[in-house]
């Protein structure tokens, strides 16, 4: 299996340092088989070299549809994989599940509710349900880029997210990771403690799924009613599509461009906008 992953590749590269930076005693506890045996970097997994072709396709059926990247967002991108691969499984076929799915994306809409019962009416006529009713307590951490939160759903779970987004109007990229938890108070004194709160946002949520879009209806303690559209990108799938796939959402909504807002609620709070 070794050796017919190795006949699917025609590279100048003769070992795992030669395409990044690797210490051989310090980095060797997560990936011990990666360079063992001939060649380099051929673990001994079963199912390896279909999985090598299956990620080789998904990257270049993505690609083919893209309208590119810049080379500082490539070179995050590496980053991430290398990330992934040093703080996920060591199992390869999960490795290469990581690799496939790093980082992924949702174009979001945040805008001001002034009706929640006409919203709640029409959401719920776009999903053919009543949608599902969440209590939220985010507690965002202090971090030198992007945004790191703990979200308890008051239920003994929760979830670490890692975000990065624009502030501005409209349809926005995000960029996020999300850890499921299974004691968000423990973590909470734990992250408090090593990072300093930057403060925290309670909402009770209503969420109806319309297609490939989370809608929500938020709550939120000391700001109002709000609404937030999730376009979970699919991997194919261009910001192009995924914006016109948000305005097309806006417009069944009844969603106006004079109510959309600019910011995270923690933003608006640390504002001082006020509940009305």
């Amino acid at each position: 299996m070794t050796k017919l992953a190795a006949e699917e590749e025609v590279c100048d590269a003769e070992c795992f340092s030669d395409v990044i930076k690797f210490d051989v005693q310090k980095d060797v506890k997560y990936c011990a088989q990666l360079w063992e045996g001939s060649p380099p970097m051929a673990p001994p997994n079963p199912g390896y070299s279909e999985s090598i072709q299956e990620l080789k396709n998904v990257i270049l059926s993505k690609a083919s549809k893209s309208a590119g990247i810049t080379l500082s967002q490539f070179k995050t991108k590496v980053e991430d994989l290398w990330n992934a691969l040093l703080n996920e499984s060591t199992n390869t076929l999960h490795v290469l599940y990581v690799l496939s799915r790093a980082m992924p994306s949702n174009v979001e809409i945040k805008a001001k509710v002034s009706d929640l019962t006409q919203f709640a009416q029409k959401a719920a006529e776009l999903c053919q349900s009543e949608g599902t009713i969440i209590r939220q307590h985010d507690t965002f951490f202090s971090c030198s880029q992007g945004r790191l939160k703990l979200r308890d759903f008051m239920n003994g779970s929760g979830q670490l997210i890692f975000y990065e987004r624009p502030d501005t109007d409209g349809p926005k990229l995000s960029r996020y990771s999300i850890t499921p938890i299974s004691n968000p108070q423990s973590l909470q004194v734990v992250l408090s403690e090593a990072l300093g709160v930057k403060g925290e946002v309670k909402k009770e949520r209503r969420l109806f799924l319309i297609g490939q879009t989370r809608v929500h209806l938020d709550t939120v303690e000391g700001l109002g009613h709000y609404m937030e559209l999730e376009v979970v990108m699919r991997p194919e799938q261009t910001v192009e599509e995924g914006q016109q796939v948000a305005e097309d959402l806006m417009e069944k909504l009844g969603v106006s461009k004079e109510s959309l807002v600019t910011g995270a609620y923690m933003d608006l709070l640390l504002k001082g906008h006020k509940e009305t």
